[in-house]
């Protein structure tokens, strides 16, 4: 899931290309063999075009091998793969790091619903202590001013709530940040969408 993460495609390729460098570096040691050909028609009259007679054709094969470089190909070996090793540690360091902040934005979120859990139940309780007292109040045995205090309080928990749900809702969005979900690939990029 963590692989959906621009960061850690990013050093995937920067990796998978520095690879590629590495074998282009090994393949400069063994010879290469080009191919050259020409084709060609000749004539001095449009109608000798249409004869075969007319016809050429050249082959030309080349062989290019470098086999007294004095260590020069394994010296370039050796760079390519030392820029191999650092984009590959590059690329370990963006998986931890993705790892890091996808384990903190969990714990946060986690840690969050518990306390919006704790708050929504604070409001339940602070919804019945309004209904009661306005119920004491309409008998008798209860003052504006102790229903005033209760609404109050009731009013203070749903505002808590309020906080708390909208601190959720922003944990939950790190949380798909932090995992790599709901980003849209660019056009043509090959990548998948989730």
């Amino acid at each position: 899931m963590l692989r959906r993460r621009p960061d850690i495609r990013a050093a995937e390729r920067t990796l998978a290309a520095r690879t590629a460098q590495v074998g282009q570096a090994d393949a400069a040691r063994f010879p290469r063999l080009t191919l050259l050909g020409l084709i060609g028609i000749g004539g001095t009259h449009p109608s000798d075009l249409t004869h075969l007679d007319d016809f050429s054709a050249i082959l030309a094969p080349q062989l290019a091998w470098n086999f007294l470089d004095f260590g020069r190909n394994t010296a370039r070996i050796e760079q390519a793969q030392g820029v191999r090793d650092e984009a590959e540690a590059q690329y370990r360091a963006a998986v931890l790091g993705a790892l890091r902040d996808a384990e903190s934005a969990l714990s946060r979120f986690r840690q969050r619903r518990a306390t919006v859990a704790t708050i929504a139940r604070n409001k339940a309780a602070a919804d019945r202590a309004a209904m009661l007292m306005a119920a004491r109040q309409r008998a008798g045995t209860a003052s504006l001013i102790d229903v005033l205090d209760t609404e109050r309080q009731q009013i203070s928990a749903e505002q808590n709530l309020a906080q708390a749900q909208a601190a959720l809702t922003g944990d939950f969005v790190a949380l798909h940040k932090a995992l790599g979900l709901g980003w849209q690939a660019a056009p043509g990029s090959g990548a998948t969408r989730p």
